[in-house]
C-alpha cells in the first residue's frame, strides 16, 4: 500500500487533470441555470435586445437567499478555473495572466448562461445575479493560490487512508458543518428586518415561540451531529481524564451553540432557541465521552458479531425508511391510477427542487442522504467481517454495488409513492441515494486503512510528530512560506490568537455585507489587501497609515459610527493574529512604569465608556446615525480599543527596529501624500489653489468636520515630521527632493486650514524638527554638510511656501479678532465645566462621546441645533425634521450643469407652519456656492400628507474656467422655529426621469445621507484637555497627563543623543498638544487612532532594547 505521507509530500499538480472537472462543473452550472429547461419560443433578437437593459433589482430579504446561491455556486468555478490555467505557477507575471483569464473565463460563462436563460421560463435575468457570479468567481480564483493545490490533492489522501486521511475526513466534515450552520445566508441588512425578526417568534430563551413540535425534535440531530466534532477538538496522544475531558466538552459545546445560535439571529430564516445550545453541549460531551471507549475496543473481535446483528437490522431499517417516506400516510390508490401518476412524473434530477425554497431543498437533500447513509455503512461492515485479510481488496467494485442497492432500494421506495395519495415520486432521491451509499462505503475504508510507518528518509517530520498534527499543517506551511510555519498549529501556539483573528475576519465580512457601497469592489478590494498582508505580514505597518486618513467615505455611505477604514484594521487584525503563530512578541512590550500608567488610562477610558454607553438606548434607525446617541461611546472608544488590539503585532514589528521605523515613517508619509492631494484637489475645486482672500477653510478627507472641528490641522502637523524621518533614513537624493516638495506643499495645507492652532502647532513641530535634526546631522561622522543642507531646505522651502498664505488678508483677519474668539470659547468652556458640575461628575466624567447629548440637553446656550430622526410608522420609515440651530439633511447628488430636475417629495406637518427648504448646491462640506433653493412653506392641515413637487434648474452650475466639476449636494433644512416637519420618498428625476436620490424613502435609515451645521460649538469641548477632563473626569485626566509626560521624558533623551524616531515622535507630540489647546481632536476616531498608536509605538521602540539583550542571553544560556 502506498504510504499516505510520502504521497503528499511528494504529491504534483497535474493541471490537465482538472480539464475533466472544470467541464464536469461548467456541465453542473449550465444545468443548474437553465433547469426546469421551460422553452418559451423567445426570438434571438428579443432576447439581445431584453438583454442590453437588464435591470437591477432592490432585493427584499426574501430574495437574498437566492443571491447568496448564485455566488457560492461560482467560487468552485473560478478555483478549479484558476487551477487549471495557474496550477502550482507562483511567477508573478504567469500567475496574474492565469488568474485574468480564469476571471475572463468565468465572466463569460456567467454572461452566457444568463443571456441563454432568457429563453427558459420561469427564469429571470438581473444584474444581481451577475454581480453575484462575479464575485463568486473572483473569491474562487482568489482561493486558488491559498487552498487550491491542497485542496486536489484530498481526495488522494483520503484514499491512501490512514491518520492523516482521518484528520482530512474530520476537517472536511468541520468545514461542512460550519458552511450548513448559517445556511442560507439571508442575512438581516436593515433596522427593519431585524424587528420583523425579532418580533416573529424565530427566538426563544428555551424554545422559539413559532417553531413548535419541530424545534423540541431538531434537538436529537444537533446533538448527533455536532458528536463527530470531538475526535476533531480533543484528539490528544494522551487523554485527560474522562471527567475533565467531559466537562472541556461540555463547555466548548455550550460556546460553539451559543455562536452558531448567536448568529442564526442575524439570518432572516433561522431559528435561535436555548436548548440548542443544551444539545450541542450534550452532543459533544457524548462524542469525547466516546472517544476512550473507541480506542480501548477490540474492534477485530467484534467482527464475529456484526453479520448476525445486520442481519436483525435489516427488517427494522427497511420498515423505518418506507415509513419515514410516507408509506403508512395517506389514502391507497389502486394500480391503474398509480400508473396514470406516472405519466405526470419529472425525471429531470432535482427538477422538484426547483420549485423549493434554498432551505427545504437542502434540507430534502440531507434527509434523503442520511437515510440511505445505512446501506452503504452496512454493506462495508459486511464485507469488514466477512473477508478478514482480503477486504481492502476490490475497493471499487464493493462500492458501485454499495450504490447499487441503496439505488434498488431507492427505485422500490419511490415506486411506492405511485399509490399514495398525498405523495409524488421524486427520482432524484435515487441518485442521492446512490451517492449517499457509495459516499458512505468509501469513507468508512478510508477511515479504516492502516497507516504504515514512514521512513525517516523520506519523512520530513518524525512519525510521532506527524501523528499528532493537524491535516492542514502543509497547507498553511505552503501558504505561510515563512521559517517556523510548523509552529502555527504547535501545542505552543496561543489559541486566543486565532479565535481573535477568525473574530476579526468575521466582524469585517459583516461590516462589506452590510455597507451601503458596492459590496463587490469592496469585498475583491479587502480579499487583495489580506492576501498582501498574509504574505508580507509587516506591510499593515506602511498601510495602515497610508489609509487612514482616505478611507472614511462617511458622507457617502452615511454611516456615523462605522467607516471602511475601521474594517481594514479588523482585516488587518484578523490576518495579524493568525498569523502570529508562535511569534508572540516578549510580554514585557513596554517598561514596568509605562505599563503601569497605560494600564490605568486605559481602566478610565473603559469606566467612561460604561458611565457613557448605559443606559442602552432602543436599537432602531436612530441608534447609530446621530452623535447625541448613548451609542456614540462606541465611536468615541473604538480608537483606543484598536490601538489596544495592535499591540501585540506592534512590539513584533519591533523586532527589527530599523526596518519597522521605515515602514511606520513611510506609511505616514503615503498617508500626508494623499491628504494633500486630497487637499489640493479641493482647493482647485472651489476657492482656487491662490486665492488666499476669501473665507474657505479646507476639510480635507474628513468628514467628521461636518460639525467643525481640527481634524485636518491635527493630522497635517502630527504627520509632517515623519517625512524628514524618511528622508534622513534613506540617505537618497531623489528622496530628500520629493521629502522638501511634499513638507512644503503640507505646509500649504496647514496654512489654508486658517486655524490659528494649526499654524501654531506647525510653527512649533517645524521649529522642534529644524533643531533637532540640525544637531543630529551635526554629531554625524559623514555626509554632515549634506544633511545640514537638506535640513535647512525642508524649512526653508516650507518657509517660502506658507509664508504668503500667513501674510494674505483673510488669514491676518482671523489673528486680528483673535482676542475676541477666545473670549467667546473661554465663555464655552464655562459651559461645558458646569455641566460637569451639574452632573456631580468631576471624579469620573461625563462619559465617552457624551459631550453633544449632555450640551443638547445641559447646556446653558440660548440654542440648540436643530434635530433629525427617524420614525416608523406601520412599518413605513420616515424622516422628521426639527427646528433651531441651521442643520441640513443633505445626499451628494449626480446633477449635470444647465439641465432641469423634478424634486418630488410626501410632506406632512406636526405643528405650526414650517418652512421646508430643499436646497441644491454645488457644494463642499462646509461651503455652498452656486445654488438652487425654493423655500417650501407648507400650507396643509397638521397631520395631513401631502405630495409636493418642484422644478429645479442647475443653472451657472460648474466652476467658471475649470474643468474640475464641483460635487453637488441636495440639503433638506426645516427653517422655521418651533415647528417639525415629517418627510418621506424624496426623489430627484432628470428629464430621463431616473432618480438621482438614494434611500430616498429613508428604509434604510441614515443610509447615504449626511448631515452639516452651521453652529459647531455644540459638538466639541474645543480643548483637548478639558475634553478628556469632561468624558473621564479628574481620574482620567491625570491619568492621561502623567502618561504624555512619561513618553516625553523617555523621548527626549534619545532624541538629544542620536535617534531620530524619538526626535520625530516629539515634534509630532508637539503639534498633537499645541492644536489640543484650543480645539478637541480627540473625538475624531481615527486621529485617536494615530494619536495612541504614535505613543505606543515609541513606548515599544525604546523598551525593547535591554529585553532583547536579556532574552538573546536566556538563548545562549538554554540552547
Amino acid at each position: 500500500m502506498t504510504n499516505a505521507t510520502n504521497s503528499t509530500a511528494q504529491y504534483q499538480l497535474n493541471t490537465s487533470s482538472l480539464v475533466g472537472p472544470v467541464l464536469i462543473y461548467l456541465a453542473i452550472i449550465v444545468y443548474g441555470s437553465l433547469l426546469p429547461f421551460h422553452w418559451n419560443g423567445l426570438s434571438l433578437s428579443a432576447a439581445w435586445s431584453n438583454f442590453q437593459h437588464i435591470p437591477l433589482l432592490k432585493l427584499g430579504v426574501a430574495s437574498r437567499a437566492d443571491l447568496v446561491a448564485n455566488l457560492l455556486l461560482y467560487i468552485p468555478f473560478g478555483l478549479l478555473l484558476c487551477g487549471w490555467l495557474v496550477g502550482e505557477n507562483r511567477q508573478p507575471r504567469l500567475m496574474s495572466t492565469g488568474m485574468l483569464l480564469s476571471l475572463l473565463l468565468s465572466l463569460t460563462v456567467a454572461l452566457g448562461v444568463e443571456f441563454i436563460q432568457q429563453f427558459f421560463a420561469p427564469r429571470t435575468v438581473s444584474l444581481n445575479d451577475i454581480f453575484a457570479e462575479i464575485a463568486g468567481s473572483i473569491l474562487g480564483i482568489a482561493l486558488w493560490p491559498v487552498i487550491g493545490k491542497h485542496l486536489t490533492r484530498l481526495p488522494q489522501t483520503i484514499g491512501n487512508g490512514g491518520t492523516q486521511a482521518r484528520e482530512g475526513i474530520l476537517v472536511a466534515y468541520a468545514l461542512l458543518y460550519a458552511v450548513l450552520s448559517l445556511f442560507p445566508y439571508d442575512f438581516l441588512l436593515s433596522f427593519d428586518e431585524w424587528r420583523d425578526k425579532l418580533a416573529s417568534g424565530a427566538a426563544g430563551w428555551v424554545f422559539a415561540p413559532n417553531c413548535g413540535e419541530k424545534c423540541f425534535l431538531r434537538l436529537i440531530p444537533e446533538a448527533l451531529l455536532v458528536a463527530p466534532l470531538a475526535a476533531l477538538i480533543f484528539r490528544q496522544p494522551r487523554q485527560p481524564p474522562l471527567p475533565s475531558l467531559l466537562l472541556s466538552a461540555t463547555i466548548t459545546g455550550a460556546i460553539l451553540g451559543v455562536l452558531i445560535e448567536s448568529l442564526q439571529l442575524t439570518i432572516a430564516s433561522g431559528i435561535s432557541q436555548g436548548a440548542s445550545v443544551i444539545s450541542r453541549a450534550a452532543g459533544l460531551a457524548l462524542g469525547a465521552g466516546l472517544i476512550p471507549v473507541a480506542t480501548g475496543v477490540d474492534w477485530p473481535a467484534l467482527r464475529r458479531y456484526i453479520n448476525p446483528v445486520l442481519a436483525l437490522c435489516i427488517l427494522p431499517y427497511l420498515g423505518a425508511l418506507a415509513w419515514l417516506n410516507g408509506w403508512f400516510s395517506g389514502d391507497r390508490l389502486g394500480v391503474s391510477e398509480g400508473l396514470e401518476k406516472l405519466g405526470d412524473i419529472h425525471f429531470a434530477p432535482f427538477y422538484y427542487h426547483y420549485f423549493s425554497t434554498e432551505t427545504v431543498a437542502l434540507a430534502s437533500l440531507l434527509f434523503q442522504a442520511a437515510l440511505y447513509l445505512p446501506i452503504g455503512a452496512g454493506l462495508w461492515l459486511w464485507h469488514w467481517s466477512s473477508f478478514r485479510s482480503e477486504w481492502q481488496q476490490d475497493r471499487q467494485r464493493r462500492t458501485v454495488v454499495a450504490g447499487l442497492v441503496a439505488g434498488i432500494v431507492a427505485c422500490i421506495i419511490e415506486a411506492g409513492k405511485l399509490f399514495i395519495t398525498a405523495k409524488h415520486p421524486d427520482p432524484t432521491n435515487i441518485l442521492i441515494a446512490v451517492a449517499a451509499a457509495m459516499g458512505a462505503y468509501r469513507v468508512l475504508h478510508a477511515l479504516s486503512i492502516p497507516q504504515t510507518d514512514t521512513p525517516a528518509s523520506s519523512a520530513r517530520f518524525k512519525p510521532e510528530e506527524i501523528a499528532s498534527r493537524h491535516y492542514l499543517t502543509p497547507i498553511l506551511e505552503k501558504f505561510a512560506e515563512i521559517p517556523r510555519a510548523e509552529q502555527l498549529l504547535s501545542k505552543e501556539r496561543p489559541r486566543w490568537t486565532v479565535a481573535a483573528g477568525v473574530l476579526a475576519i468575521v466582524f469585517a465580512t459583516w461590516a462589506v455585507v452590510t455597507t451601503p457601497l458596492s459590496t463587490g469592489w469592496v469585498f475583491l478590494s479587502l480579499i487583495i489587501y489580506a492576501t498582501l498582508l498574509w504574505r508580507q505580514p509587516g506591510l499593515w505597518l506602511v498601510c495602515v497609515p497610508a489609509l487612514l486618513p482616505l478611507l472614511d467615505l462617511t458622507h457617502w455611505t452615511g454611516r456615523l459610527f462605522w467607516t471602511e477604514f475601521d474594517t481594514v484594521l479588523l482585516v488587518t487584525l484578523g490576518v495579524g493574529y493568525l498569523r502570529l503563530g508562535s511569534r508572540l512578541p516578549p510580554q514585557r512590550s513596554l517598561r514596568r512604569f509605562g505599563r503601569l500608567l497605560f494600564f490605568l488610562f486605559v481602566l478610565s477610558a473603559a469606566i467612561s465608556f460604561v458611565i457613557g454607553l448605559f443606559p442602552l438606548a432602543i436599537l432602531d434607525h436612530n441608534a447609530f446615525s446621530s452623535y447625541i446617541s448613548s451609542y456614540n461611546a462606541l465611536r468615541a472608544g473604538k480608537g483606543l480599543l484598536f490601538v489596544l488590539a495592535f499591540m501585540p503585532l506592534l512590539a513584533l514589528q519591533w523586532e527589527e527596529p530599523l526596518r519597522a521605523t521605515n515602514r511606520l515613517a513611510l506609511g505616514m508619509t503615503l498617508g500626508l501624500a494623499g491628504t494633500v492631494a486630497y487637499v489640493l484637489w479641493e482647493r482647485a475645486t472651489f476657492p482656487g489653489l491662490f486665492n488666499f482672500e476669501d473665507d474657505y477653510r479646507i476639510t480635507g478627507p474628513f468628514p467628521g468636520m461636518h460639525v467643525g472641528g481640527a481634524y485636518i490641522e491635527a493630522f497635517l502637523t502630527a504627520t509632517l515630521p515623519f517625512v524628514a524621518l524618511l528622508a534622513w533614513e534613506q540617505r537618497r537624493a531623489w528622496v530628500t527632493l520629493l521629502a522638501v516638495g511634499l513638507y512644503g506643499l503640507g505646509g500649504y495645507s496647514v496654512m489654508v486650514t486658517f486655524s490659528r492652532g494649526g499654524q501654531a502647532a506647525f510653527a512649533l513641530g517645524s521649529l522642534v524638527l529644524l533643531l533637532g535634526f540640525l544637531k543630529l546631522a551635526a554629531r554625524g561622522n559623514s555626509h554632515r554638510f549634506s544633511n545640514m543642507v537638506a535640513v535647512i531646505l525642508i524649512a526653508g522651502v516650507a518657509t517660502v511656501i506658507t509664508w504668503p498664505i500667513f501674510s494674505g488678508q483673510y488669514s491676518q483677519t482671523r489673528w486680528a479678532i483673535a482676542e475676541r474668539d477666545m473670549d467667546v470659547r473661554a465663555a464655552h468652556w464655562d459651559d461645558v465645566v458646569s455641566i460637569i458640575q451639574r452632573q456631580n461628575a468631576s471624579l469620573f466624567g461625563m462619559g465617552l462621546g457624551s459631550f453633544p447629548a449632555a450640551y443638547f440637553w445641559n447646556s446653558n446656550a440660548p440654542s440648540r441645533p436643530a434635530t433629525y430622526g427617524f420614525v416608523n410608522e406601520n412599518g413605513n420609515s420616515l424622516l422628521r425634521l426639527g427646528s433651531g440651530d441651521p442643520l441640513y439633511f443633505e445626499q451628494t447628488v449626480a446633477v449635470v450643469a444647465e439641465q432641469s430636475y423634478t424634486l418630488a417629495m410626501d410632506l406632512r406637518t406636526k405643528t405650526g407652519n414650517p418652512i421646508l427648504i430643499p436646497v441644491v448646491c454645488e457644494k463642499a462640506m462646509l461651503y455652498s456656492y452656486t445654488c438652487a433653493n425654493p423655500p417650501l412653506r407648507i400650507n396643509a392641515p397638521d397631520r395631513n400628507w401631502f405630495h409636493l413637487e418642484v422644478q429645479i434648474h442647475a443653472k451657472n452650475f460648474g466652476p467658471p474656467g475649470s474643468r474640475l466639476p464641483r460635487p453637488v449636494i441636495l440639503s433638506l433644512y426645516n427653517g422655521e422655529p418651533g415647528t417639525v416637519v415629517d418627510v418621506d420618498n424624496v426623489r430627484l428625476l432628470d428629464i430621463s426621469g431616473k432618480n438621482l436620490v438614494r434611500n430616498g424613502d429613508f428604509s434604510d435609515g441614515m443610509h447615504h445621507w449626511f448631515f452639516s451645521t452651521d453652529n459647531y460649538w455644540p459638538w466639541h469641548v474645543e480643548n483637548l484637555y478639558l475634553s478628556v477632563f469632561f468624558e473621564q473626569g479628574w481620574f482620567g485626566l491625570l491619568c492621561f497627563l502623567a502618561l504624555i509626560g512619561y513618553a516625553i521624558v523617555r523621548w527626549l533623551p534619545r532624541a538629544w543623543r542620536d535617534d531620530p524616531l524619538s526626535l520625530v515622535l516629539c515634534a509630532s507630540f508637539t503639534a498633537f498638544l499645541a492644536v489640543g489647546v484650543l480645539n478637541s481632536w480627540s473625538d475624531e476616531p481615527r486621529l485617536s487612532f494615530l494619536f495612541y498608536l504614535l505613543l505606543i509605538a515609541g513606548l515599544i521602540a525604546e523598551a525593547p532594547f535591554v529585553q532583547t539583550r536579556q532574552h538573546s542571553a536566556m538563548m545562549r544560556n538554554n540552547p
